[in-house]
């Protein structure tokens, strides 16, 4: 019953029967008076003066401080705390699952721009300006790999090796 009252306030018991035995009380001294009220009314004049005191105190700033949140969010769990490398992965894994379209794949464009940039950065390479020289460093299999359309994704072992070739750039 709280829970469901909870967006009143604290509302108990005790109140409520005061409350009635105050309109109960008024109803007497009014009827001695010579006002003739009607009981129900003031019983639910009472209460709904009561519920309406018992919302205010329940929007009332809370004095207590509340505890800290511990916010966790669904995109960076704590089990996978490479997120890089799991993009990676799962972009890789989204290549294999679709055959055919590895070519226009996120991984080969991606795998293609971190080859170039490796190679225009630590050898001063380009893989349309020097074609050879690219070739006689990463070797004919990653440089037609890298240059030539790829439909399928390459088994693990055959992207282990090119992966190998473009970190030894």
């Amino acid at each position: 019953m709280n829970d469901f009252l909870a967006p009143f306030g604290r509302l108990t018991l005790w109140p409520a029967v005061g409350a009635v035995a105050l309109a109960v009380v008024f109803w007497a001294i009014a009827l001695v008076s010579g006002v003739d009220f009607s009981l129900w009314q003031l019983i639910l004049l009472a209460l709904a003066a009561l519920l309406v005191n018992s919302v205010v105190n329940g929007m009332r700033a809370d004095t207590v401080k509340a505890p800290e949140l511990r916010v966790r969010t669904v995109n960076e769990p704590s089990w996978r705390p490479f997120t890089d490398v799991n993009r990676w992965e799962d972009r890789l894994i989204f290549a294999q699952a679709k055959p055919g379209r590895f070519e226009t794949s996120n991984a080969k464009r991606q795998l293609v721009e971190i080859a170039s940039e490796r190679l225009r950065l630590r050898r001063g390479l380009t893989l349309d300006g020097q074609p050879d020289q690219c070739r006689a460093l990463l070797g004919e299999g990653t440089f037609l790999f890298l240059t030539r359309p790829v439909h399928d994704c390459p088994a693990p072992r055959e992207l282990d090796v090119h992966l190998k070739a473009i970190e030894e750039i």
